[in-house]
């Protein structure tokens, strides 16, 4: 009842023009959802030279575009669920240096069904991910090397996708100088996560680190070469990580 009516006001003030003034004071109401954010913006700037280009893959509502422009990065999101491009925009749209592409990533160029889910968090291009699936939408999709050649190699590229991160990949066929996706420790989850460190250890060498969920910290004090991380990973990952079993995989390729 709480969430419909949260998810009701969020329509209003989107449609009203007040999003922004009303988010703003939300966060100040909620101060654990502000200090999330800075903690994102401060491990970002750690990681990339003030404006980078980034590529939001799964941009969803935009808390990582925002928390990437934040840290003085330019961003290109794409995002094909037309049930949270209201919000994306609103939260985004005014900020220099955003760029918005209503699609989604994979292997191929193609138009293919988006399952959007009650909880759009879990939408995706999978029909077998998690979640009651509220409406489901033909969109476009384009590849990484596409986007790529019109927009620029990004120097980070975060991958959100919900269980076709390995789709997303097979349409990568260059190195990246850093990219992340999300790992879950169900058996489904290190088989697809094995998959695509396979694909990314093809393209080149490279090192490998992972944050706990919903983090933002490294687990590791030092990064893996991503072959041994391959022959070791899961490892003690279900024993050694706090909180939920899953977080992001953060590959850093070696530059030529």
């Amino acid at each position: 009842m709480i969430k419909t009516l949260l998810a009701q006001v969020k329509r209003l003030t989107i449609a009203t023009g007040v999003y922004r003034p009303a988010r703003w004071l939300a966060r100040r109401l909620r101060p654990s959802t502000q200090r999330a954010h800075l903690e994102d913006v401060v491990f970002l700037r750690a990681l990339l030279p003030s404006g980078s280009l980034c590529f939001d893959v799964g941009a969803n509502i935009g808390e990582k575009s925002e928390a990437m422009l934040d840290a003085g990065c330019r961003v290109v999101a794409f995002e094909p669920n037309p049930r949270v491009l209201p919000e994306l925009h609103a939260r985004c749209a005014h900020r220099a240096g955003w760029t918005s592409v209503a699609a989604a990533l994979g292997s191929g160029p193609a138009i293919a069904t988006l399952h959007a889910r009650v909880f759009h968090s879990q939408s995706s291009l999978s029909a077998e991910w998690d979640g009651a699936v509220a409406a489901t939408y033909d969109v476009p999709v384009i590849t990484l090397n596409a986007a790529i050649a019109r927009y620029g190699m990004p120097a980070f590229c975060k991958i959100d996708v919900e269980g076709w991160e390995l789709e997303v990949l097979k349409g990568l066929t260059q190195s990246m100088p850093l990219l992340s996706f999300e790992f879950h420790l169900d058996e489904r989850g290190i088989a697809k996560t094995s998959a695509c460190l396979a694909r990314l250890a093809a393209l080149g060498p490279a090192f490998v680190n992972l944050t706990p969920a919903e983090s933002a910290h490294f687990h590791f004090t030092e990064w893996m070469p991503i072959d041994r991380f391959l022959t070791w990973f899961p490892g003690d990952l279900a024993q050694s990580l706090p909180g939920k079993r899953y977080g992001d995989i953060f590959v850093r390729h070696v530059a030529p």
